[in-house]
């Protein structure tokens, strides 16, 4: 019995999936950047499937974009704070930026690794700031990372020597 509602239930998602996807991307089309259309009518799909019995049954398309919509306003919201985050950061100092409990640290010191962790891939920075700034090790890194201790060692090794080689204005691409 169990079995036939489960089948019964994902039938009629699917039915509600296949009829609706098109209309829904056209939707959200409209509202985002062609990157986000994606992520959003997935998201409302995933609500749809974790709301289904509570999708009228005469009105799905209208309650479909009533999620969406929903969604691209979320979606919205966190571009926003993250537009914002990344014009505050930027407008910081190099003294502000490097500023830590520990002590008083000189922005003309700081300020080549600063500009030599801009040219480091994001996994790179992700790493060094994991080690650095959280004072992590190898064996936490893996956890965060979800991989292997010995792969977190050999990542972080080899962002060290990219950053290194960043460092060196014989051997580095950054502009001193």
């Amino acid at each position: 019995m169990a079995s036939r509602l489960v089948d019964d239930r994902t039938e009629r998602f699917s039915e509600l999936f296949r009829e609706f996807t098109p209309s829904v991307r056209g939707f959200v089309r409209t509202m985002v950047a062609a990157s986000d259309v994606e992520p959003v009518v997935q998201a409302t799909f995933e609500t749809a499937w974790a709301k289904l019995e509570a999708i009228p049954l005469l009105s799905q398309r209208a309650w479909l974009f009533g999620v969406a919509r929903n969604h691209v306003r979320n979606h919205v919201r966190a571009e926003r704070r993250r537009a914002f985050l990344v014009d505050a950061i930027g407008a910081q100092r190099p003294g502000e930026l490097t500023s830590c409990p520990r002590g008083c640290v000189d922005p003309v010191e700081i300020a080549p690794v600063l500009a030599a962790l801009q040219h480091l891939s994001t996994e790179e920075r992700e790493l060094l700031q994991l080690v650095a700034w959280h004072e992590m090790e190898p064996a936490e890194v893996a956890v965060v990372l979800k991989i292997s201790a010995n792969n977190a060692r050999v990542r972080i090794h080899r962002a060290r020597k990219h950053l290194e080689t960043l460092m060196q204005p014989e051997l580095g691409e950054v502009d001193r």
